[in-house]
């Protein structure tokens, strides 16, 4: 569906409506890349929330977008910021060996007991077998296999270290399925590194995340699924960020504080974990992390525990965070954590934060909101004198049709959100008029707002009548698909994928075993239900 003479900006052009349309007059945005990715927005400059979330809009519309030219070497600095996270790490572990060694520790001992207690009782007594069903293939890359890489593929020879080679045989023994996919010792592809991958996160700077070895991550599935599932437990659902979001509304009101912290993952040093895990959990992570990291042609040796692309990160994060803020706060307090998105109230700021950096963590100042402040945010939800603020940020450079949908329709729920239709539905105009140039023959229809993006969704739509239940709209479908498997590896994976997932369903229409290879986009016809709109 790509258009070769395709050649409108249409972000660009969005962006000059917003100015237009939103920006309020006398607030000057930078209007080269350059400028604009250095350009940033202070809460506390701002004395009201429509100002304020209208400057906020428009300053952040592009802040990701991969097409912005702001003559910085993304690459380069994202491997600045991860070797300085190292360089920290190594000094905090260099200062916990000496505290742990003296016990002169530079917080209060009972503060490290009453985290250490709480890990432990969140965790229980190790036993692996507790582990063993939960462990599982997930959909990112691996050390020698691209994302979206099919499940028999990652039986191929699959990649681990030697020091998971312990863990990850005692996990296989018990799933004959696996063990008879997987093959023996002479079917492994033993590696002493993660590989090093770079994801676009903004205008100044990639994201760096470790694609491990892949039966690494097999195993690291199953201890982040059953710490997550051991901290819900306790209060803390890493499955739910609305939590999160609703105290960053209520925090205005109810003097809470919002922290966020810079690099979180990459600052996890490997003695924090050792100095707060009880031993025998501590062994059984360390074992199945990779020691070692390699970007390009280079291999550095790590001191951070365990970072982004790691199964169980997150989950232990949430889990250290969770325990060193329970440590300093009262029992009846306000803690909730989701990964490095901290809520807590405001009297326990200054407390929470001192030891947060005597772990080796960096509070993010300009992310981070406590007493006096009337903005805040936590997991992607902004608001401003309890008004809902959050932005919308187009990522994407639009070649297809359906990117061109996603963006009006993002654009006309950020107006729905925001309290801004008028304004965001005359930038989404803008959408639909470079759609129709660049797409002429292509009659995409207008429909209620809904949450996927199949049609150009319209806030003022009118259903023609009380009685009417459907509408037939000209869609953008996403459809899978397939490849049929015709080996017999392949197909003994997907046997063995169905016995230990009852809820999988074969994605061949025609019952034949088969792989997904991702998705398309089909413009057809189809039936849309009232019951699916808003409004």
């Amino acid at each position: 569906m790509k258009n070769s003479q395709h050649t409108v900006c249409v972000e660009r052009s969005v962006m000059n409506a917003l100015r237009k349309h939103v920006l309020p007059s006398g607030v000057n945005i930078p209007l080269d890349d350059a400028s604009y990715a250095r350009f940033n927005v202070d809460p506390v400059e701002y004395n009201d929330a429509n100002t304020f979330k209208r400057v906020y809009a428009v300053s952040s519309f592009l802040r990701k977008w991969k097409g912005l030219k702001a003559e910085i070497d993304l690459e380069a600095t994202a491997l600045t910021s991860w070797l300085e996270a190292e360089r920290q790490c190594f000094r905090t572990n260099k200062r916990l060996e000496t505290e742990a060694s003296t016990g002169k520790y530079s917080v209060a001992p009972s503060t490290i007991v009453a985290a250490q207690r709480k890990i432990a009782a969140v965790l229980g007594r190790f036993d692996v077998k507790k582990i063993d069903t939960l462990c599982r293939f997930g959909n990112g890359a691996t050390y020698d296999l691209r994302h979206g890489a099919t499940h028999a593929k990652k039986t191929m020879k699959p990649s681990v270290t030697f020091s998971a080679l312990p863990l990850v045989c005692h996990v296989l023994s018990g799933d004959n399925y696996m063990s008879e996919l997987v093959g023996g010792f002479s079917d492994l592809k033993i590696v002493e590194t993660n590989r090093m991958v770079m994801v676009p996160k903004n205008c100044k700077t990639h994201r760096v995340i470790a694609a491990e070895p892949t039966l690494n991550s097999f195993v690291q599935q199953g201890f982040g699924r059953y710490i997550r599932a051991r901290l819900k437990q306790f209060g803390v659902d890493l499955d739910d960020q609305t939590i999160n979001q609703d105290l960053a509304f209520r925090a205005l009101v109810d003097e809470l504080s919002t922290i966020d912290l810079s690099s979180a993952s990459d600052t996890l040093c490997i003695n924090l974990v050792k100095l707060l895990l009880p031993s025998d959990w501590f062994e059984a992570l360390e074992s199945l992390r990779s020691p070692k990291t390699q970007y390009k042609n280079q291999k550095f040796v790590l001191s951070k525990f365990s970072s982004m692309g790691n199964a169980y990160t997150f989950e232990l994060e949430s889990l250290i965070f969770w325990s060193l803020c329970k440590a300093v706060c009262d029992e009846n307090d306000v803690v909730s954590v989701y990964g490095d998105d901290i809520v807590i109230p405001n009297a326990r700021y200054r407390p929470v934060v001192d030891v947060l950096t005597w772990a080796g963590f960096s509070v993010n100042g300009d992310k981070s909101f406590t007493e006096g402040s009337r903005f805040y945010e936590s997991c992607g939800v902004h608001y401003f004198d309890l008004e809902e603020v959050t932005p919308c940020f187009q990522k994407d450079v639009c070649t297809r049709p359906v990117d061109f949908i996603r963006l009006h329709n993002r654009l006309v729920r950020a107006g729905i959100r925001l309290e801004l239709r008028k304004e965001f539905w005359a930038c989404a105009r803008v959408v639909r008029d470079c759609f129709r140039r660049s797409f002429p023959k292509l009659k995409v229809d207008y429909g209620p707002v809904v949450e996927y993006d199949e049609y150009f969704i319209d806030p003022d739509y009118r259903w023609t009548s009380g009685l009417v239940d459907r509408v037939k709209l000209g869609s953008f479908v996403t459809v899978t698909s397939i490849r049929r498997n015709i080996g017999d590896l392949e197909n003994f994976a997907y046997l063995g994928r169905k016995l230990r997932l009852p809820m999988f369903l074969n994605p061949c229409p025609r019952g034949l075993s088969s792989e997904s290879k991702g998705h398309t986009h089909v413009f057809r016809h189809k039936w849309h239900w009232r019951s699916s709109s808003f409004g």
